[in-house]
């Protein structure tokens, strides 16, 4: 099981399949001109039936293989001058026979068709996501995950520093607010912050999960790149944890996770600096190099939430240009979760709003990204962002019963 669900996150890995987005970032423009030229792109936009993926790391034999697989199933796949790269156009329902006609192929194109048929969007059932003995449903509305820093130096001026009951008081009032799941950290990740060590991130963090694993009903999550941090708040009664280097900084955080298949995780996209070629297909390439690591361990993908990470190496305007495109990760095939709460970018937009009074900005990016597939946010003000994706949600998702069932207000003018 742990082989076969490894090979089909590394073969995942190799092709980088992602669903591309004309309107507003130019992804789509941008990868039929890596692989057509800048005279023949602008001729190749699909129309609006159709829909356009991305695919890399081809051999010979699947560029020829896609080629036939996609012109029988009436697509077009416009391939790059060395046959490694690929721009996929068609219906949904046409890519998926391609899918299925590559994947019945036997070796080599097997790995691709299911590569491709995990990248396009279905239809499936809601999934759950299991965090302890405790079930978070996902798809009927978007999920808010509350932020409580137990730090002093938090960015956005709300840490605790080490206050365990104003911690508890600040957490109870999130969950009453409406906060699906909280999540306690202890080092602060801001740009420019110090880095703690293990005795002093678990001595702000520990006695927090402690009181709250007995007063909340709902799951609770360390936001921690330590192992040694992540276990002692697995042990206080965390069930997922959140690392901000997606399993891709100690190679001892993995273990950890695996230990305990109840766990859920948060694999964060970071990089060291903001140097991309192509930003969304590098982090959607580093995020499956974290869903790569985790199948080696045997942790299963039905354990992550991925986050494309949100002002952790990258510019503003590459911020801006994650949420833009967004939706192209939706092919990773895991739920999305957007923290940029209180984050500079919002301020920068807002003047140079300080972080207390970013919560519109705030609100602004959650209703975006939701309406880009995100099903996860993390923020500081629940209430408001609750609310508003109340909101958001009845228009984006399903429009509530009683809302349906509600009369005409009566006459107007």
């Amino acid at each position: 099981m742990v082989s076969s669900a490894l090979a089909a996150a590394e073969a995942a890995l190799r092709h980088n399949i992602r669903q591309l987005t004309p309107a507003g970032s130019g992804s789509l423009e941008r990868a039929l001109e890596a692989v057509a030229g800048p005279a023949g792109a602008p001729l190749q936009v699909p129309d609006a039936a159709a829909a356009a993926f991305a695919i890399e790391g081809l051999d010979p034999a699947q560029a020829r293989a896609l080629e036939r697989a996609t012109q029988a199933e009436g697509g077009r796949a416009i391939m790059g001058p060395d046959g490694r790269r690929a721009v996929l156009v068609g219906p949904p329902t046409s890519l998926l026979a391609v899918a299925s006609r590559l994947a019945g192929g036997g070796p080599p194109t097997a790995d691709l068709g299911a590569a491709l048929a995990a990248a396009l969007p279905t239809r499936a059932r809601r999934p759950r996501l299991r965090c302890g003995d405790r079930r978070l449903e996902l798809g009927g509305r978007t999920l808010v995950m509350g932020i409580v820093n137990a730090t002093p130096d938090s960015f956005s001026g709300d840490g605790l520093a080490g206050d365990v009951d104003a911690a508890v008081a600040l957490a109870e009032r999130m969950v009453e607010d409406g906060a699906d799941l909280v999540d306690v950290g202890g080092e602060s990740t801001r740009p420019g912050s110090a880095p703690v060590d293990a005795a002093t991130e678990l001595l702000r963090v520990i006695p927090v999960v402690e009181a709250l694993a007995g007063r909340l009903a709902v799951p609770i999550s360390v936001d921690t790149r330590k192992p040694e941090v992540a276990r002692a708040a697995i042990a206080a009664g965390a069930t997922m944890v959140n690392d901000i280097w997606g399993l891709r900084g100690d190679p001892l955080m993995a273990p950890v996770i695996a230990e305990h298949p109840e766990v859920a995780l948060v694999a964060m996209h970071n990089r060291r600096g903001p140097q991309y070629s192509d930003l969304v297909e590098e982090v959607a390439r580093d995020l499956r190099e974290s869903l790569v690591i985790a199948a080696r361990h045997g942790i299963g993908a039905e354990r992550v939430v991925v986050d494309p990470g949100f002002g952790f190496g990258k510019t503003p305007a590459q911020n801006l240009e994650l949420v833009q495109r967004l939706a192209e990760l939706r092919a990773l095939g895991r739920p999305l979760l957007l923290g940029a709460s209180r984050k500079s970018t919002i301020g920068l937009l807002l003047d140079g709003a300080p972080p207390e009074l970013r919560i519109e900005g705030s609100l602004a990016l959650c209703v975006v990204a939701v309406a880009a597939g995100a099903e996860m946010v993390r923020v500081h003000d629940v209430a408001a962002i609750h609310r508003g994706l109340r909101v958001a949600d009845a228009v984006l998702r399903e429009i509530p019963e009683a809302v349906r069932e509600a009369p005409s207000p009566g006459p107007t003018g």
